[in-house]
Parts: structure tokens; sequence; C-alpha cells
């Protein structure tokens, strides 16, 4: 396993401040033959896998990850022999107040499993600590250090509660290093109502919010009306996209800094804000490559890509390397007051907020249901009116598609009964799911009232 101190982590990233365009070319490519060289003498995929690299490598000669086919060489693929799947979803499992390391040294995510296939991923002693100083260095730059002294000031997590979530695994992260005042620090479940999270937001009076970029804007419209008053100081968005209109309403509303960071579970922190609303990409330690649908680079500046491929430099246990994901981005390399790194743009998934029963919720609430329903592999929530809704999807092949989708509905139905709007009923269809007209693409929310 590769080690670093803290004070090391610290230092390489400070001095990645002052690379140039060249430097950081430079040192991308000292970083990939380490990372590469390393990963062909342990792991006995990858050392398959890498076979053809010629000598001199440079990024470009090395072959796309692929997660399905990766995925089903789990074993082969880390680089650390007492590493087995099964143990890693086992760990993945475990009482949510389990602090304990995988296998001593570990710690272990896994993916939202949208595509039906949630892939574990572990993270070495290497990357937390390189990716633990991105966040301390860069993100939170111009923050006052003393917010986050949790024996002082209130932080609510609004996430999905679970082992497997990144978010969620930052909370649990938050409270191990604050013994004693873990009362200030909260996570509620983002399957709670509207009403609900604001009335405990209210209660507990909480100076730092961490959440999904939906619900911070519904947050901003509740304290538009009055509903909300709270002592806030401090915003970090998680997860998913925010985007700059989202950004701007946010900041109008509360006036407090707001944190945005590009991260996955795959690839780490890719990219964040530095005291502005654009993503300045953290290319020092992880490559983001924009490609279309052939897997080749996308030329065009202005054209957001059909996905990407990411590498990060400081995953030694479990290698991403030109690991292919389906985000749609663009990369713009010219000047920025704000920070002298290129911006990601991303076109990816918007979590869609929606009226039922007279009340407001988010897909991204009704995902968490779906998700881990059995025998479902991808699935779609339709507004057939306004107290109405029906769910299709696609199922694995030994499923039986009415009976899956039937108990979603039902789920589903009960949320939004716990939510307080019982009079939604929930249907399902085993039709087709209903793709947009404007480029095929099937989204998660669709509304055809």
């Amino acid at each position: 396993m590769k080690t670093i101190t803290i004070e090391e982590a610290e230092r390489l990233v400070r001095e990645g401040e002052s690379y140039t365009a060249e430097e950081i070319q430079r040192v991308q490519q000292e970083r990939l033959h380490q990372l590469v060289d390393y990963v062909r003498e342990n792991s006995p995929y990858l050392k398959e896998f890498y076979k053809d690299l010629p000598e001199d490598y440079t990024l470009s000669d090395i072959p796309v990850m692929e997660k399905k086919e990766f995925q089903a060489h789990y074993n082969e693929w880390v680089t650390d022999p007492e590493l087995k799947e099964d143990q890693v979803r086992a760990y993945l499992k475990r009482d949510a107040e389990d602090n304990s390391l995988l296998l001593g040294k570990y710690t272990a995510l896994q993916t939202s499993g949208s595509t039906g296939n949630p892939l574990p991923m572990v993270r070495d002693d290497y990357h937390n600590k390189i990716h633990g100083a991105l966040l301390r260095n860069r993100l939170f730059y111009g923050v006052t250090p003393g917010l986050f002294d949790h024996s002082k000031h209130k932080t609510a997590f609004l996430v999905h509660v679970s082992n497997s979530a990144s978010s969620y695994g930052s909370y649990l992260k938050m409270r191990r290093l604050h013994p004693g005042f873990e009362e200030n620090i909260v996570a509620y479940p983002i399957t709670d109502s509207l009403e609900v999270l604001v009335s405990k937001l209210n209660a507990f009076q909480p100076e730092i919010i961490v959440a999904y970029p939906p619900y911070l804007v519904m947050l901003a419209e509740e304290k538009l009306k009055g509903t909300l008053d709270i002592p806030l100081q401090l915003i970090l968005s998680s997860a998913e996209l925010l985007t700059e209109e989202s950004y701007h309403r946010i900041h109008d509303v509360f006036g407090v800094p707001i944190l945005n960071n590009y991260c996955m579970t795959e690839g780490g922190e890719i990219a964040m804000t530095h005291d502005c609303p654009h993503l300045h990409i953290n290319e020092d330690w992880i490559i983001v490559e924009p490609v279309d649908e052939n897997r080749q680079p996308v030329t065009d500046p202005d054209a957001y890509s059909s996905g990407i491929l990411v590498t990060d430099l400081t995953n030694y246990v479990q290698p991403i390397i030109r690991y292919y994901v389906s985000d749609s981005v663009r990369i713009r390399r010219e000047d920025f007051p704000c920070y002298h790194r290129p911006v990601l743009d991303i076109r990816g998934r918007v979590w869609d907020s929606f009226e039922l029963g007279g009340r407001k919720f988010t897909t991204k609430a009704l995902e968490v249901k779906a998700k881990f329903q059995k025998g479902l592999c991808s699935y779609q929530f339709v507004k057939t009116g306004e107290d109405t809704m029906e769910v299709r999807g696609i199922c694995t092949a030994e499923a039986e598609p009415a009976a899956v989708l039937g108990e979603l509905a039902e789920k589903l139905e009960g949320y939004f009964i716990e939510s307080g709007a019982a009079e939604v009923k929930v249907s399902f269809s085993t039709d087709p799911m209903i793709s947009n007209k404007a480029g095929g693409k099937t989204p998660m929310y669709k509304d055809i009232t």
C-alpha cells in the first residue's frame, strides 16, 4: 500500500498551486508512469491489460478502462491480493457507526448504481491524504478556519443516509474528527419531506449545511417564504450538478459562501470552486479527457463530450486509469479572473424538482427508493397528473417486470403518504420508458401532464 504523511500531502498540493501548464504536463507524466509501473507489477489483470504498452508510453497509448469489463475481474484488478470483492461489499454493509478500516488500512465507498450495477471502490492512504489536502487548500480557500470548530459551530447534512454514499461517508468522517462534539454534526435523510427537513433545521440551527443542489434551491425558496430561519454562514453543495443559475439563486438568497465540488466515487475530487461558481480542475492529480461515443478525443473546445476518461493519479490499490464515465462535459482553458486552473463545465444529470399532491419533491429522493429495488436495472418516474405518478423501467432477465415495478410503486406511494401527500397514487407500466425527442435520451423524470 502506498502511504504518505499529511504534512507531505499538504506540501505537494501547495506546490501544485504555482505550477504552469507546462509543469503540470510534466508532473502528470511522471505521476502517470509511477502509477502504471506500480500496477503492472501488482495487479494481475492490469499486467495483462497493459502488456503491449511501448516503453516510453504516454497517456494516449494506455487502453480505456470500461466498468463492466473490470468489475467482472474485480479480484484481479486490485493491487492488494488480500482484497476480495465479497469482503468489500460486506464492509459496505457494516453498521453505520462502525468506524473501522477495511483490512485495517483502507476506506471503501460504492457508486450510486444508477445503471443498476454499483461498483465498490477501495481507497488507500495515499489517495485519502492527497484528496484531503486538495479539499483543505483549494475548496476551502477563503473560508474562516474557525467555522469548522464543532465545539462552537453546527453542521447539518441533508444526504442519502447509507454507508455506501460518499456524502454520508463525509458526515461520518467529520464526526470521527470531532470526538465529544458529535451532537453538533447531524445527518437528515433526504427521504424526509421538505416540511420535516425545514422543521429539523429550524430546531437544530446549523451554521453550515451540506446538501444536494435541488435541496439547496428548495431551502432558498423556504428562506424567501420565511419558513426557514437558521444562522447559516456556509453552504457545501454535494455530489450532484450545481448549475451556475442555481449557484447564483442560492447565493442571492443566503448571501454566504457556496462551496461546490465535482467528485465521483471512482475518481475523487476532480474539480472544485475557488470562491466562485466555476469548477476548476485539479489537473496535477486528476486527468480528465473529454471523448465522443467512440472514446475518441473531442477536439472542438466548445462542444460537450459524450463521456470522459478519468485518471486518478493517487489511487494505487484500485487503479482508475483512463476509466470511462458517461458524464457530458467541456473544458475551458481561457484565463479566468477567479483562479488560474481550467474550468470544467458539466452537462450531467440534474435532479428534477416537481410538485405532486400540492407538495414539493425531488427525483433524488425517489431514486433512493428505486436504486435498491431488486431486479430493476433502470427506471423512470412519469408524472401523469396533479396527484398521480407512474413508474416504468427495465428489469433483469430473470425478473417479472410487473412484480418488480408494482413493488416499487407501492414503496413510492408509501413515501408520499409519509411525506404528507396521502392523496398521491402511484401506478406502474411495463411500456417502454419515454425518451426525449431532442437527442433521444431517456430522462429519469418525465412530466406528461
